[in-house]
């Protein structure tokens, strides 16, 4: 029977290439982006007596749609510069926050400024870590200014 044998070269530098990038490119741990605030479920997809007024989904559909244009619009970095899967889970946790934010702003969704300041990006996946109605300060909400 015939033997048969292949000499790749560089083929020792591939592999500890790719090696590195998946050491860089994997982990990044959940985060929950959100509010408790309970009357925020009825504005987002309305009640039989009030139409919706979608502050998250729009929020998402943009890091869908464009996530290089989302984070760009929405943090102080590029996803270019972003070096680690962690590092790209926290900036889109965060960018996400500022831009429900916004657009609580934009739909007048302020009200007493109460579901503004609850919106938060925290790293883990437990969503009771999201603050209530009670445990924030809407004064705190007066700038655009992300949680970390």
């Amino acid at each position: 029977m015939a033997e048969l044998s292949l000499m790749v070269e560089g083929i020792e530098e591939t592999i500890e290439e790719l090696e590195r990038l998946e050491e860089r490119w994997t982990g990044g741990g959940p985060w929950v982006v959100g509010t408790a605030v309970e009357y925020a479920v009825y504005l987002e997809f309305g009640t039989s007596k009030m139409d919706p007024k979608p502050f998250v989904r729009p929020a998402i559909h943009a890091y869908r749609s464009n996530l290089q244009a989302a984070i760009a619009a929405d943090t102080n970095t590029t996803l270019d510069a972003i070096g680690s899967a962690e590092e790209l889970v926290q900036t889109i946790a965060y960018g996400l926050e500022r831009r429900i934010k916004r657009i609580i702003t934009a739909k007048g969704l302020i009200e007493t400024g109460t579901l503004r300041a609850s919106v938060q990006a925290v790293p883990g996946d437990d969503v009771d870590q999201l603050p209530t109605a009670d445990e924030v300060n809407p004064e705190a909400s007066a700038d655009l200014e992300v949680s970390a």
